[in-house]
């Protein structure tokens, strides 16, 4: 089968993923399949290809969207395809998603910037403080920050707002580390510990001025928790059979869903460093 896997250049700039994409090439090559790289000026290629691996940051206004839509008009096999990206990408609709589900989750509201009285004692009367705040299209921690006032949290809504009409306004939950669980056709692909750096809050946290990554903790997948796989299948089927990878904290009442991620980071030595047969996995996805 002939696979295009969709990058922009900065898929290129971190060894460590330049490698995962290496390994997808070289597994897909082994298995009897070509698999070439495309970028924005071959969009219009994509009918001369039988699936389409998007690789590229993914939402409703990216290139990779378009490709994502234009390949699953001409019939490819598709991951992710469009619908995964709408639904991960809003977490607008991921809040309403876990309600409507019922997933275990950290207590969420949607504001859009009543700063009444009423409505101001009634978000820290439901998540407390500090409050997380959220625009609805956020990546690698991006546009997710954190209020420990009612002063900083107007000021910091306030700014989000010029970005989205609506935010999401979550409970603080702290923790050392985020499961990341790796989803495939609903079922555990990897399993890792995204932990976070010290004196952060967040995965990717501004230390001193720079923003700054915690470790990643591979672990086998089959080590995860029942309970944890049960969450993650739930949630997974919620959204599709695609390529998905699900942040969850670890509380004292259970486990806790972030959010749920089309497209996740897959980095050579990080998030195949137990689970080895990940790139197989996907490519057998992408062809049957």
């Amino acid at each position: 089968m002939k696979i295009a896997c969709f990058v922009e250049a900065y898929n290129f700039r971190d060894s460590s993923e330049r490698r995962a994409l290496s390994k997808f090439k070289s597994t897909a090559e082994s298995m009897g399949h070509t698999f070439e790289f495309i970028y924005k000026d071959d969009i219009p290629a994509i009918k001369n290809y039988e699936a389409l691996f998007i690789r590229a940051t993914t939402d409703p206004s990216s290139s990779a969207y378009i490709i994502s839509r234009l390949a699953e008009q001409y019939g490819l096999k598709v991951i992710d395809e469009p619908h995964s990206i709408r639904t991960c990408s809003n977490k607008a609709i991921l809040h309403d998603l876990f309600l409507k589900n019922n997933i275990p989750a950290p207590k969420s509201l949607l504001f859009t910037g009543d700063y009444s009285t009423d409505s101001m004692d009634a978000i820290f009367k439901t998540l407390g403080l500090p409050v997380i705040i959220k625009t609805p299209y956020t990546r690698f921690s991006s546009h997710v920050e954190k209020a420990n006032n009612e002063t900083e949290f107007i000021a910091i809504s306030k700014h989000l707002l010029r970005k989205s009409g609506i935010l999401v306004l979550q409970e603080y939950v702290p923790s050392e580390f985020d499961w990341r669980v790796g989803m495939l056709r609903n079922e555990v692909l990897y399993l890792c510990k995204y932990c976070i750096p010290t004196g952060g809050w967040k995965v990717k946290s501004k230390i001193n001025g720079r923003n700054v990554w915690g470790d990643t903790i591979a672990m086998p997948r089959d080590s995860i928790s029942p309970e944890l796989k049960e969450i993650c299948i739930n949630l997974s089927k919620c959204v599709g059979e695609g390529l998905y990878g699900l942040d969850v904290k670890e509380t004292n009442d259970g486990y806790k869903v972030i959010e749920i991620n089309d497209n996740p980071s897959i980095y050579d030595g990080h998030e195949d460093a137990m689970d080895t047969d990940i790139y197989e996995k996907i490519i057998t996805a992408l062809v049957s």
